[in-house]
């Protein structure tokens, strides 16, 4: 009967020790230096363990070089204790993004990183990496990012969109004539290949596609317009030098990204 009892206090106290023996800046570093002296790194703010292998932080912005590239708040965190055994950091993850929701899972080892995050009504307008590449607007966007070590894929859609019409390398892109956008895209390294960005809006539609390499847009847009824009004199003077056939455009969109 003792044996019994020592048995069921001993298997907390050895799950609970680490944890208590752990600092919170090991578990802060851990997860920083996976991604140093890679293109982009990760910075943790006011990080605060809590009772049982979890803890939160008051920001993780991912940064390139020289800019924030995003901004997740009031991160909350889950471990799981057994992937410490294995020299390994198995997080269940949630919190704020761009003023929506972001909840997934993270498994960092020495050589290997597996990701997913959904979020779900981030504001386009909060969301920096989006400037960055010249799309500003309104609106919320909601998705999934997955990835494991540098191949991975984007889903996302918006809603009640609002774009500003884009300017890249001097070709003006009719965003401003869009309102749902619907995407796919991969990742494979440096190298983003833009499967399918599907865009809807009163009487017309687009599509974007290409690759993003090295931080240098090769895309092009598809447009398809209705009756009432073919007809409309500002439409014609806009997008007369892209027309292929009656009803259809094509816009090359390249610029650089100054992440």
């Amino acid at each position: 009967m003792k044996k019994i009892l020592f048995v069921v206090i001993a298997i907390p106290v050895i799950l609970w020790a680490p944890w208590f023996v752990i600092p919170e800046t090991t578990i802060q570093s851990i997860m920083e230096d996976y991604f140093a002296g890679k293109k982009f790194h990760v910075e943790i703010h006011e990080m605060k363990k809590g009772i049982f292998y979890n803890f939160s932080a008051d920001k993780l912005v991912v940064r390139s070089p020289t800019r924030e590239i995003i901004i997740f708040s009031n991160v909350h965190a889950d471990m799981n204790p057994l992937s410490l055994l294995i020299l390994q950091l198995n997080i269940s993850i949630d919190g704020n993004v761009g003023g929506g929701n972001i909840s997934g899972n993270i498994r960092l080892a020495r050589n290997k990183m597996q990701m997913r995050l959904d979020f779900t009504k981030a504001r386009i307008d909060e969301i920096p990496m989006l400037k960055r590449a010249g799309i500003n607007g309104s609106g919320t966007i909601s998705g999934r990012f997955s990835m494991i070590n540098n191949k991975g894929n984007i889903d996302f859609v918006t809603e009640n969109g609002n774009f500003q019409q884009a300017e890249f390398a001097g070709v003006k892109v009719p965003l401003n004539y869009f309102h749902n956008v619907k995407g796919a895209i991969e990742i494979n390294g440096d190298m983003l290949n833009i499967i399918s960005i599907y865009c809807e809006g009163k009487d017309i539609s687009a599509r974007l596609k290409g690759v993003i390499k090295d931080a240098v847009m090769d895309l092009t847009m598809e447009v398809m317009p209705g009756q009432s824009f073919i007809e409309n004199p500002f439409f014609f003077t806009e997008l007369e030098r892209y027309k292929i056939s009656p009803g259809y455009y094509i816009i090359p969109v390249r610029s650089n990204i100054f992440l």
